[in-house]
């Protein structure tokens, strides 16, 4: 279902019985989405543990420098995309709450919300800052994997710096490992952003 569809839909007067069992099923295909968001962290999972059992092995056997500095760019990398998938999931995961509220409030349903969801606009706005700037981090479940595929980064690098520092490339890794931290810490902000502006342009279909 699209943007587009939805805001067709939830325009109209949800008193027709009509238009109010069609909301009705969005509501559910968007509480199912929910639901399905949370679950795509763990289908990146399965390549993780290869990576890092890689990386393991790299550390562990005499491989030559150009062989090791390639294998831990793959590891960082591999790491660094779950840190954007993570934050993008998040996000995602946030307009669909956002789309969730809007359709909850025209069905005037809003009572029964979650006591933790936001319900008005001024609401998501308020929750996803940090210190006035927008940020958008992802639901708890997500958040832990976002969490750990950065520790990752960070236990890479290090073990490279304590391991490996006359590696040919040494430098290379590190400050790749570093930038991608900085990304990945300073990405809910991009978000955020992208977040407000949708609420600001839902704002005042409540």
């Amino acid at each position: 279902m699209t943007k587009q569809n939805v805001d067709s839909v939830v325009s109209k007067s949800c008193t027709n019985p009509t238009v109010k069992t069609t909301a009705e099923n969005m509501h559910k295909l968007f509480l199912e989405a929910l639901r399905h968001r949370e679950q795509e962290i763990f289908q990146y999972l399965a390549l993780l543990a290869p990576a890092l059992g890689g990386f393991i092995w790299l550390i562990h056997k005499k491989v030559d420098d150009d062989l090791f500095v390639v294998g831990t760019l793959s590891v960082i990398f591999l790491l660094f995309v779950g840190v954007i998938y993570s934050l993008s999931l998040g996000y995602n995961y946030r307009y669909l709450t956002l789309q969730l509220a809007k359709l909850e409030a025209r069905l005037e349903v809003t009572d029964f919300m979650l006591t933790g969801w936001p319900r008005t606009p001024e609401e998501f706005l308020s929750r996803y800052k940090f210190m006035s700037i927008p940020w958008c981090t992802p639901p708890e479940i997500i958040k832990i994997f976002w969490i750990a595929f950065m520790v990752g980064i960070v236990g890479v690098t290090d073990a490279v710096s304590l391991l490996k520092p006359d590696v040919k490339g040494f430098y290379f890794v590190v400050i790749t490992g570093i930038v991608s931290i900085i990304i990945g810490l300073i990405s809910p902000i991009y978000y955020g952003v992208k977040l407000s502006k949708k609420i600001d342009l839902e704002g005042d279909k409540f």
